[in-house]
């Protein structure tokens, strides 16, 4: 029988070098090279790190209900390498404890996860080594397919204009903000079922999902109207994408069939007018050197209709984000779109070194991976979905930490 093969990194070496135990005895060298690798190694594995929490579901109590046996699991995620590294299930009052190593780029992100009738729910990321009770705390909720009040609290419209004088469409950005008032997510009922649904403007076949709350896959478009089957968790969410409109259609109309908290709408060009529901003017806002006139109404009623007049006027030159969309494509557009639709009334926004436009920047990124793989596993479309959302929480995090700086 032949001794067993024990590879091991040299230091210093590029590649693994293969060393074969003989006759059960390591000479001296061996023995020597051995303990310096495995001090090495033990180096690479970087400092001991704890999370720990709770999986709660709503209760009476001030903390919830103790879920007991719920499989939960450590995820990390980096430039490097994504992936789970750990599992376990929760003890009869709902307690998790993960122990363990941080390895790789010293940028990667760490996280929990749960799932729950089908729906996963996670931790924000974590960097820190010690991360017990507080944010490490998972609420998790029973699900239902039976109707839910969804309030739309949000709806903003951001039509671009052409990029170049060639073009012959324009690119209309939508992000609804929704919010499930209820304690149960609402998960659409089968796989042609959906969640949400808006009208979209005739002759809009296509649309391209954008950094929200819910995974481009979620999206889709069937008889003039925008679908998504994806759950919506109690809070509020997210739902965002585009579309393109022929540039040289005057009028735009767009139809607002269930009320809205906040109507905004955005134009790039100051001599645009969007009328109904009963829009004001507001103060112009200049993006890159780029001119938006901006509308908004509040407490707006359904079934009403929204106008929005593009006088005839030259295209936006040395525009930077669409050139970008050129290049790359929709999804980039939108998350830059986003994070500017944002900042219009703030400064750049800043929390511990992170750029709202960057975090936006790696969300596009990482979907357009994803959206090459042709067919990904269950465990790397979760690990999608989970990492997408932690930067979407990223960008929200630094956003909403505007309104407190001075």
């Amino acid at each position: 029988m032949s001794a067993p093969l024990v590879e091991a990194p040299l230091v210093g070496a590029s590649a693994p070098v293969a060393h074969r135990r003989a006759g059960g005895a390591w000479p001296l060298a061996r023995l020597a090279c051995g303990v310096l690798l495995c001090a090495t190694q033990l180096q690479a594995q970087g400092e001991a790190r704890v999370i720990a929490g709770r999986v709660l579901l709503p209760g009476s109590g001030a903390d919830g209900t103790p879920v007991a046996g719920a499989w939960v699991t450590l995820h990390r995620v980096g430039p490097d390498a994504a992936g789970p590294i750990d599992s376990m299930r929760t003890d009869r009052v709902g307690r998790y404890d993960f122990r363990y190593r941080a390895t790789g780029d010293t940028s990667a992100i760490y996280f929990v996860s749960t799932s729950r009738g089908g729906v996963a729910y996670f931790t924000p990321p974590v960097r820190e080594p010690a991360v017990r009770g507080g944010i490490a705390e998972i609420q998790v909720h029973d699900t239902t397919s039976a109707p839910l009040p969804i309030r739309t609290v949000g709806r903003h419209l951001i039509i671009t204009a052409p990029d170049s004088a060639t073009r012959t469409t324009r690119t209309v950005v939508e992000i609804h903000e929704l919010s499930n008032d209820s304690t149960r997510t609402r998960v659409a009922a089968g796989p042609s079922g959906f969640t949400f649904d808006a009208a979209l403007p005739t002759g809009v076949t296509e649309v391209t999902a954008g950094p929200g709350d819910v995974s481009p896959e979620a999206i889709r478009v069937v008889d003039g109207r925008v679908r998504v089957n994806a759950p919506l968790a109690p809070g509020v969410r997210q739902v965002a994408f585009s579309y393109e409109v022929p540039a040289d259609r005057d009028p735009l109309e767009f139809v607002i069939e269930s009320p809205v908290t906040l109507l905004e709408v955005l134009v790039e060009s100051p001599s645009a007018v969007a009328s109904g529901a009963r829009l004001v003017v507001d103060a112009p806002v200049q993006i890159e050197g780029r001119p938006f006139q901006r509308f908004e109404a509040k407490e707006v009623a359904a079934a009403q209709t929204i106008t929005v007049t593009l006088p005839a006027e030259g295209a936006a030159g040395g525009n930077r984000v669409m050139l970008i969309v050129a290049l790359v494509g929709g999804a980039l557009a939108i998350a830059l779109l986003l994070a500017l639709r944002r900042s219009l009334t703030a400064p750049r926004a800043r929390r511990g070194g992170e750029d709202a436009e960057a975090i936006a920047l790696e969300i596009a990124a990482l979907d357009a991976r994803f959206e090459r793989q042709t067919a990904p596993s269950e465990s790397e479309r979760t690990d999608y979905e989970l990492a997408r959302r932690h930067l979407k929480d990223r960008l929200d995090d630094v956003l909403a930490n505007r309104s407190t700086s001075p």
